[in-house]
């Protein structure tokens, strides 16, 4: 196999790529080539890297599927685990969170498919829906984390490294071998390629699209309760700056926006990536609307040179 054709099958290179260059740029702007930078910059996007795989599980199960409602499950999920883990323990805190997001994949699964409301609209609907409830539980509670919360996210460290990084880790590993050593993964695949076909083939595309959104929620709701002990508390927006960038992190990864295609690694490598270009924009002090300008720009030129050559002029 050539170079040409296997970066062509491996799109998450490109993320790799630009994930050194600008740990090399990033080194040169601030005197020093660090490791350390590097492990707190993957501790960051652990966060990313759990939502991401949940987006590329939805947008793999195609009809154009984007989870809009991920950003206020992070958050519903932030508060919950804060107020019960702090009376009831670790345990119980997590495993009712963990439940609650369950209930919110089933919900948004059922309203997409039995009631024909098309994926985002259904997502984004549930979203507002989960926000009201945020609402009414933060005046419930401080969102303080527990102490062996705040504990595990913040200062525990396992050979040299954030715990959080051994989460993200385990579960781009679990979600590899569900992707593509399962019939659940296959089953995704076929499904996000053409459910009609899918359908006739003898795959209950009902139950696969909905374990899609429970799968999401679920890493949404993982996420939440981490990000409640790594900032010392819920806040109400705390999921609010992960949605797009979760996405952006899976399609420039190789997922297939139109579905069927998926990569994990892809999806691990774009949150890397999208972490150290916010490192590299804030070191450069220049204005927000500025910084947003580069990072759409070499978003766009990451994308334009993932694309095969022969897929670029057949889309023209």
């Amino acid at each position: 196999m050539t170079v040409g054709r296997f970066v062509g099958r491996n799109v998450w290179i490109w993320s790799v790529v630009g994930s050194l260059c600008l740990w090399i740029v990033i080194s040169i702007m601030t005197g020093q080539f660090s490791l350390h930078m590097v492990s707190v910059s993957a501790t960051l996007a652990s966060f990313l890297v759990l939502l991401s795989l949940g987006q590329m599980t939805v947008i793999t199960s195609g009809n154009g599927a984007i989870d809009l409602s991920s950003q206020y499950t992070v958050a519903l999920a932030a508060y919950i685990s804060s107020m019960l883990t702090a009376d009831y323990g670790i345990a119980v805190g997590l495993a009712v969170s963990l439940a609650v997001c369950v209930c919110i994949g089933i919900l948004i699964g059922v309203i997409n498919l039995y009631l024909r409301v098309p994926p985002m609209i259904t997502t984004l609907a549930v979203g507002f829906i989960v926000y009201s409830v945020v609402l009414i539980v933060s005046r419930m509670t401080t969102g303080m984390p527990s102490a062996g919360v705040a504990f595990f996210t913040q200062k525990l460290r396992i050979f040299g490294l954030s715990p959080m990084i051994y989460v993200a880790a385990l579960a781009a590993v679990l979600m590899g071998v569900i992707m593509y050593r399962t019939k659940f993964g296959k089953r995704l695949h076929a499904v996000g390629q053409n459910r009609t076909s899918a359908a006739l083939a003898g795959i209950n595309v009902v139950r696969v699209v909905i374990t899609a959104f429970v799968v999401s929620s679920l890493l949404a709701g993982i996420t939440g309760t981490l990000m409640g002990g790594y900032f010392g508390g819920a806040f109400q927006d705390v999921g609010v700056a992960y949605l797009m960038t979760s996405v952006a992190a899976t399609v420039i990864g190789g997922t297939s926006a139109a579905g069927g295609k998926s990569s994990v690694a892809g999806a691990v490598a774009g949150s890397l990536l999208l972490t150290l270009m916010v490192a590299f924009l804030n070191l450069t002090m220049l204005p927000a609307s500025f910084q947003r300008i580069i990072q759409g720009g070499l978003l766009m030129i990451i994308l334009v040179a993932s694309v095969p050559k022969g897929k670029r002029r057949a889309a023209l």
